[in-house]
């Protein structure tokens, strides 16, 4: 098997191609094991079950009640880690935080609301919508590029 690493201005953030000749067993666990390791894993609770969700599955993670959730396009579940916790876990630049309470996956951004006075609304692909508070609204400009 041969690794390259290759840097160049062209890409804005890492890629990871395969390549063969065919698609074999052998490719397909290599595939397996990558995205594993570049998209994680947390284990989330519905009732007394409990089920794995990728981050990349995240919509957003918020806190009620002394409890916090992780909400997905197929439904909210509480999770046992603390929000500080997930922050740490969760890559930076995909995942921001917007509130003392809650933190978004960017990926998942349908649109911006600007024109309530001091805060941004969000609404998300799945048809959820939250709000910016007014301390972050300067941080999640800056991670949008507005």
């Amino acid at each position: 098997m041969k690794v390259e690493l290759e840097i160049k201005p062209k890409y804005n953030e890492p890629e990871i191609h395969i390549c063969n000749n065919k698609a074999d067993d052998n490719t397909r666990k290599l595939r397996r094991v990558v995205l594993e390791a570049v998209d994680g894993s947390i284990v989330a609770y519905d009732g007394d079950n409990s089920i794995f969700i990728r981050h990349s599955e995240i919509v957003r993670i918020f806190s009620s009640n002394k409890n916090v959730y992780v909400s997905t396009d197929a439904g909210e579940y509480r999770i046992k880690e603390r929000l500080y916790e997930m922050e740490e876990k969760l890559d930076g630049i995909r995942y921001v935080r917007i509130s003392n309470s809650e933190i978004v996956n960017v990926r998942k951004l349908l649109k911006l609301d600007t024109s309530l006075a001091g805060t941004i609304k969000m609404y998300f692909k799945n048809g959820q919508e939250t709000y910016v508070s007014r301390r972050y609204v300067p941080k999640i400009k800056k991670a949008l590029g507005i």
